[in-house]
């Protein structure tokens, strides 16, 4: 069993800088959340072996807030993450070392919101449905994927097990 938390990055500001969208950084509220979830996954203890980030600002940023809620985690930034569509992302995750059991992953609508919906089968916890109108920001999907290596992991058939949203865990 395979174990993928997917997360979106926090809140970004809408402009950056340099006028990239690459370059977005977060906003407070990005910040806070993106800690609280750290926090909260601890507390839950969803202990994720391995890092994958999109190396995008608000991405990375997004890991270093959640580190300060989470704990050290050492994060590989994988440029095929930016702004992937679903398709890329599941051969991202294929692709990913088998040593790890739990991977969390941390990047961008609408691909992730797909990725999600399109490894997840029945669900009968509902968590979907949080999902199926947006990703909310700094959200974590759980998704548990009947595999033993990740080149195995098939869509329909991972069942998502915990949602954590910043909207639930107060201030």
């Amino acid at each position: 069993m395979k174990t993928l938390f997917v997360m979106r990055h926090a809140k970004a500001e809408r402009d950056s800088d340099t006028g990239r969208d690459f370059d977005r950084p977060l906003a407070k509220r990005g910040w806070h959340d993106a800690e609280a979830v750290g926090r909260e996954m601890r507390v839950r203890g969803l202990e994720p072996d391995a890092v994958l980030a999109s190396p995008a600002r608000r991405a990375a940023e997004t890991v270093r807030a959640f580190v300060s809620g989470y704990g050290e985690i050492e994060p590989e930034f994988e440029p095929g993450i930016y702004n992937a569509p679903a398709d890329r992302l599941i051969e991202i995750v294929r692709n990913a070392a088998d040593g790890a059991e739990r991977l969390l992953i941390v990047g961008h609508n609408p691909g992730f919101q797909e990725l999600v919906l399109r490894l997840a089968g029945d669900d009968p916890g509902e968590h979907s449905n949080h999902i199926v109108d947006g990703f909310p920001t700094a959200a974590i999907a759980t998704v548990e994927l009947p595999a033993g290596r990740w080149s195995e992991i098939a869509e329909r058939s991972g069942r998502i097990v915990e949602l954590i949203l910043p909207s639930d865990l107060g201030d």
